[in-house]
């Protein structure tokens, strides 16, 4: 038994301390004493003979041998990880389901769905992370993630959920003062709210074709540009989940209906596994299917609606 354990457990020890970049953090995760960390890495070291990590004053940085055991060792410690909760939830999905998503797809659809999860799958306790920046599943052990367009990850498998659908929306008293647009061409005379990625205003992709619209504001967050077009300061072009209680209230109306305005397609991923846990497999299907739903029964808003007061 002793010479099983004690080298998983040196790897164990060895994996977390550089994914988490101390002994302490490694600690922390573990659940023990930061000297039971070290010292069990240095036990590994002994047994293998060579030297795994170079020890500084504020740092741990690998060496070429500690690269390659860790490149190694990360895939064995998360197959024996998903084969133990395999193990555990053979009476059914539990246990802490880590998930992250964009902001915007987070708040507006994913987080109104997740009741629903949990009422099925009393036993699994979700942690909802949501942000915009690029979170990394692996090195922040996330289970699973929901992204907007394509991932290059090559640790990861993608599942497509489908496409996403943006509309341009303005507020009726907006349209009462500005009238309302007709075809593309009118947006020209009109505020147009912009999306900003990385510093710079994102042409509208209208009938497959990039249109640079002209407006007082952009912003780099879909709940911003639905607030802005709430009260009027001018048109939208955001996220129909965004947008979807806004149209059905009236507060926002549906313009330029005819015009083909896609999203990116969404996807539900995880990293690459050879035992996938029940509770990421259950999530990813749970989500695959309320997406299916979505698309379904998404309300199409009428023109004669959109036209209703409007002046030209």
């Amino acid at each position: 038994m002793t010479l099983l354990q004690e080298p998983l457990a040196g790897l164990g020890a060895f994996v977390r301390t550089l994914e988490t970049g101390s002994f302490s953090a490694a600690a922390r995760a573990l659940g023990v004493s930061p000297s039971a960390v070290s010292k069990t890495v240095a036990r590994l070291e002994g047994r293998l003979g060579v030297l795994l990590l170079q020890r500084g004053t504020r740092t741990l940085q690998p060496t070429p041998e500690g690269l390659s055991l860790f490149e190694r060792g990360q895939r064995i410690v998360a197959e024996l990880e998903a084969a133990q909760g395999e193990l555990r939830e053979s009476k059914g999905p539990r246990g802490p389901l880590r998930i992250t998503a964009p902001m915007d797809l987070g708040r507006y659809w994913l987080v109104p769905r997740l009741p629903a999860f949990l009422a099925a799958y009393p036993q699994v306790r979700c942690e909802l992370g949501l942000t915009d920046r690029f979170i990394d599943l692996v090195e922040e052990r996330m289970d699973v993630g929901l992204r907007m367009g394509e991932s290059a990850d090559a640790r990861l498998i993608r599942r497509r959920l489908g496409s996403t659908r943006a509309v341009i929306c303005a507020a009726p008293a907006y349209l009462r003062r500005h009238g309302t647009p007709r075809k593309v061409e009118d947006l020209q005379r009109h505020a147009c709210l912009a999306y900003l990625r990385d510093g710079q205003r994102v042409p509208w992709r209208l009938d497959g074709t990039p249109v640079e619209v002209p407006g007082p504001f952009a912003s780099d967050n879909n709940e911003a540009l639905l607030a802005m077009a709430l009260e009027g300061v001018g048109i939208a072009r955001i996220p129909e989940f965004v947008a979807a209680q806004a149209l059905a209230s009236g507060q926002l109306q549906s313009l330029l209906t005819a015009v083909h305005t896609p999203g990116p397609d969404l996807y539900v991923v995880y990293p690459e596994r050879r035992h996938l846990s029940p509770r990421v497999r259950v999530f990813v299907d749970f989500v695959s299917s309320a997406f299916e739903d979505t698309t379904a029964t998404a309300p199409t808003p009428t023109r004669g609606r959109s036209r209703k007061g409007a002046r030209s």
